[in-house]
């Protein structure tokens, strides 16, 4: 049995946004550091137990239990009660009363919060980087390396940022160049990208240049993260490094040229300024027909949702999604990542299981069959029709559904039936959002050509929600101001401000990550 749609369905569905919930608690026990036991290949695979907050995981991930009991014997016991606020929390107090589950899902808390704190497994005895299983995600899992141990092997990467365009309304404005050919070309860098948006400001002024998430992911070219862990054990503080104030040097003066946000009498007049809904993004801001150039967001979604509300108001269209522009003095073209995979908590008593679980997941997720078929699937544009009649008055007889609805059969389907046997009603389409191939590609290209592109993650997002929120919450904090709020005070001046409570933050987990390194028990309190 081939997995035809488990890659498609995770990227479209909505679920590559699960793993941005991270918890807001701080959770967890007071742990020695874990040993990870033998297990012998050759064990049966058994019940694995995960623990989650989840209520769809059953339904979600429905053919890989099906694979998983078929090849492997194995299955899935589902422990709930959680929330996704007091997550961390109780998962401490199930491994520090005995009653470990044997795998969690990795949200951003899991690092270095948790790993902080000794409640996982580290996966080095289990996990060979030289193996073409793991090819090419070595690199990535450095970056959640732990005091050298890796509790944490992700078996997919998401490309988490991308800037998102209608290229019929560029065209439409005498813009010609698509900047996907840039990506083609390997000239797509910041000078082009602020070319681009002068330009697109000197067509009609009532437009508005980029909007979306915060200067993050253009930071992130630089090469350099806002807080990173490196696998050696040092937890770095990059406010002020060179680069970083650089770039946002740049962005603070395209912000103050009006390429970025909307204006202050702009927002006063109700235009977006920062986070924009995709389904609203690029549709005409009012009758004075100003548009959004370029969406800064999770594409996999932000592509699907723009598409589809434009396809609902008559707007024609042409959305595509790029990364963002490379730093022209960088030595690499970095871009922002986001993963998914599974974690085995400390005290797991089916680590064998687990194991099977994630090999399983990871073998799917590379199968070149798999990945021509979600291809194939995403490009399908074939019309497909509702399977049932959407009346609910319906009152059907013949075929019901639970509510008295046609249920249109087998039969029916190969005939062609587009009107209800029961009570007339034309049978109705299934929207479907249809990608084209180029797109398709450059997706890919995004996510597994490391000769291209290095996928970075921010270490920012593993310590707390408050922590987090210094940089990214709102457009009067570090990261989104420099693009979406006044222009009062400099980074410069708002990171000088904040570095206080950063390196607050941080110093506590740097004294826990170099008590672990030295063998010692964990006994310090994160700062609140």
């Amino acid at each position: 049995m081939k997995m035809t749609g488990k890659i498609l369905s995770v990227l479209l569905t909505g679920a590559v946004v699960l793993s941005m919930t991270a918890c807001n608690n701080e959770g967890g026990g007071i742990f020695s550091a874990v040993e990870a036991p033998d297990i012998d290949p050759d064990a049966a695979t058994g019940v694995v137990t995960y623990f989650t907050y989840e209520t769809n995981f059953m339904t979600d991930n429905a053919e890989m239990l099906t694979l998983f009991r078929e090849r492997y014997n194995g299955s899935i016991d589902v422990q709930t009660g959680a929330t996704s606020l007091n997550y961390f929390e109780m998962l401490g107090t199930k491994i520090a009363t005995g009653d470990s589950p044997d795998l969690i899902r990795y949200e951003w808390m899991a690092f270095p919060h948790g790993m902080s704190y000794n409640m996982f497994t580290p996966l080095d005895k289990y996990i060979d980087f030289d193996d073409p299983l793991w090819s090419g995600m070595k690199e990535t899992a450095e970056q959640y390396a732990y005091n050298g141990k890796h509790f944490y092997v992700p078996y997919m990467h998401s490309t988490y940022f991308a800037l998102l365009y209608n290229n019929v309304v560029l065209k439409d404005n005498g813009i010609n160049d698509d900047p996907i050919e840039y990506v083609k070309n390997n000239t797509w860098d910041w000078p082009t990208f602020e070319g681009m948006l002068k330009r697109w400001m000197d067509i009609n002024p009532n437009n508005v240049g980029y909007n979306g998430v915060s200067a993050l992911p253009f930071a992130f070219t630089t090469g350099k993260k806002m807080i990173e862990i490196t696998p050696d054990g040092q937890i770095l503080n990059n406010l002020m490094d060179t680069d970083v104030v650089r770039c946002m040097d740049w962005l603070e003066g395209m912000r103050k040229n009006g390429l970025t946000g909307a204006t202050a009498e702009k927002a006063a007049e109700g235009k977006y300024n920062g986070y924009t809904d995709p389904q609203e993004a690029f549709k005409p801001f009012s009758m004075d027909g100003g548009l959004l150039m370029f969406l800064g967001m999770e594409p996999t979604w932000a592509y699907g949702a723009a598409k589809q509300a434009l396809d609902a108001a008559g707007i024609e269209n042409e959305i595509k999604f790029i990364p963002f522009p490379r730093d022209p003095q960088a030595d690499k073209w970095y871009q922002a990542t986001d993963t998914y995979g599974y974690l085995i908590p400390a005290g797991a008593k089916n680590v064998k299981g687990a194991m099977d679980w994630i090999t399983l997941l990871r073998t799917e997720e590379i199968d070149p069959e798999n990945i021509a078929n979600a291809k194939a699937k995403a490009c399908d544009s074939t019309a497909q029709a509702q399977p049932q009649c959407l009346n609910r008055k319906c009152n059907d007889t013949i075929n019901p559904d639970a509510l008295k609805r046609h249920v249109y059969t087998d039969e029916e389907n190969a005939a062609g039936v587009m009107v209800c046997p029961s009570c007339n009603t034309p049978r109705e389409m299934i929207y479907k959002v249809v990608w084209t191939e180029e797109q398709w590609d450059m997706y890919q290209e995004m996510l597994v050509d490391g000769e291209k592109y290095t996928l970075l993650y921010d270490n920012l997002y593993g310590f707390s929600t408050d922590f987090k929120n210094l940089f990214v919450d709102d457009n009067r904090n570090l990261l989104t101001s420099v693009l979406f709020g006044d222009n009062e005070k400099s980074y410069t001046q708002r990171a000088n401000e904040i570095m206080g409570s950063v390196e607050g933050y941080l110093q506590p987990y740097r004294d826990r990550m170099a008590a672990d390194a030295r063998g010692e028990e964990v006994t310090t309190t994160p700062a609140a």
